[in-house]
């Protein structure tokens, strides 16, 4: 069979979602399971997103505006940006894969950090290989260290990923810092500005949108996603902005009815209510000022995160306390796959999660380090 495969798609390690609450369920007969693996909203969506997901469903058996023409219309209008700088995709990870086919060259290079979303190493490595992948290591404080990628920018490279928060030590880094970053790249290579978990950012007068800067920088590319703090994971819809002749190109990749019909009428539905997207950020903002202490309070080395997530290291064997948490119910991320097999994340879930999360992790670690 690997004769027939195109050779760089063998270099893939597939990507390891959480695993399904009812996967866990089955396996270890339990009737409670918290699953906060996964960063996804902890609130269910909110009643005029349902009533639009209902009212589509009399329509899937047609297929859907292969432009997006009604959401891209409401996401520039939200964004304050023209219909010619956006374009849809389902979820950002398919526009990270069509910016990586649209734009890379044979020869040419993926540049980012150490520790960051691994999709951008396999998306990069389906289509030009391994060696086409560079990383930076990561300043102390587990953020971009933008000096360090700044000098491992070559002829070669051609795409630049920052994930800002990034995912999964939820660090940020200031506006200035960004912008004398974008500031440095020649025009000829792209910046890609991964906003995914831009809204729950504590302090957004001090953070890059990144939309004032593509109006004048053709090279710079913003990340967005429905995915996160409106609640739509399930749905897979994202956009990206950019510079008209940007996005042109993209959609010469753009597979056709690429968002389902639902996906487009929920996220447009999702941009009219901005009262569900605060609120679930001042609630992930007080449980997560709730949940820090305590991971510190067990003897934890924790990262202070501006999203709605938290890295923390158990001091303990991972691949066993990830065991010894899911026989108790619950599902967090172990970090291995993201380059830090010493961590695990957790998502900041409600109080009630949280507790359950807290307890479980207190019992395993006593049971590990009796």
């Amino acid at each position: 069979m690997e004769s027939l495969v195109n050779p760089h798609v063998l270099e893939v390690t597939p990507y390891a979602p959480g695993k399904p609450v009812e996967d866990i369920q089955r396996e270890f007969g339990l009737a409670k399971v918290v699953k906060l693996a996964s960063n996804e909203n902890m609130l269910p969506i909110p009643e005029n997103v349902r009533r639009a997901i209902t009212d589509e469903l009399s329509q899937v058996h047609c297929y859907p505006d292969s432009d997006n023409h009604y959401l891209r219309r409401r996401i520039a209008e939200y964004n304050g940006v023209d219909l010619a700088n956006v374009i849809v995709g389902a979820g950002s990870v398919e526009i990270i894969q069509m910016l990586i086919r649209a734009f890379l060259k044979p020869g040419q290079k993926v540049l980012t950090s150490e520790k960051t979303f691994s999709l951008y190493r396999s998306a990069t490595t389906e289509i030009a290989g391994a060696a086409a992948f560079v990383e930076a290591p990561m300043d102390r404080e587990l953020r971009f260290d933008l000096e360090a990628i700044a000098g491992r920018v070559d002829a070669a490279t051609k795409i630049i990923f920052i994930t800002n928060p990034n995912n999964p030590t939820g660090t940020v880094l200031p506006a200035a810092a960004i912008r004398a970053f974008i500031d440095r790249i020649p025009d000829d290579r792209i910046v890609v500005l991964d906003n995914a978990y831009q809204e729950y950012v504590d302090h957004p007068e001090d953070y890059v949108t990144g939309i004032g800067e593509i109006g004048h920088r053709r090279n710079l590319v913003v990340l967005r996603t429905f995915s996160k703090v409106y609640g739509l994971a399930g749905l897979r819809v994202g956009y990206a902005l950019a510079h008209p002749e940007f996005i042109a190109i993209l959609n010469r990749v753009k597979p056709p009815f690429n968002v389902t019909r639902i996906g487009q009428r929920a996220a447009l539905a999702s941009l009219d209510n901005d009262d569900f997207k605060d609120g679930s950020v001042r609630l992930n903002r007080a449980n997560k000022a709730g949940l820090f202490p305590r991971l510190l309070g067990l003897g934890l080395r924790a990262i202070p995160s501006q999203a709605n997530f938290i890295l923390f290291f158990p001091g303990v064997d991972v691949p066993e306390l990830n065991r010894r948490l899911l026989r108790r119910g619950v599902i967090i991320r172990p970090m291995a796959g993201f380059g830090i097999p010493d961590a695990m994340r957790v998502t900041v879930g409600t109080q009630e999660e949280n507790d359950f999360f807290v307890a479980a992790l207190e019992a395993a670690l006593a049971e590990m380090k009796k």
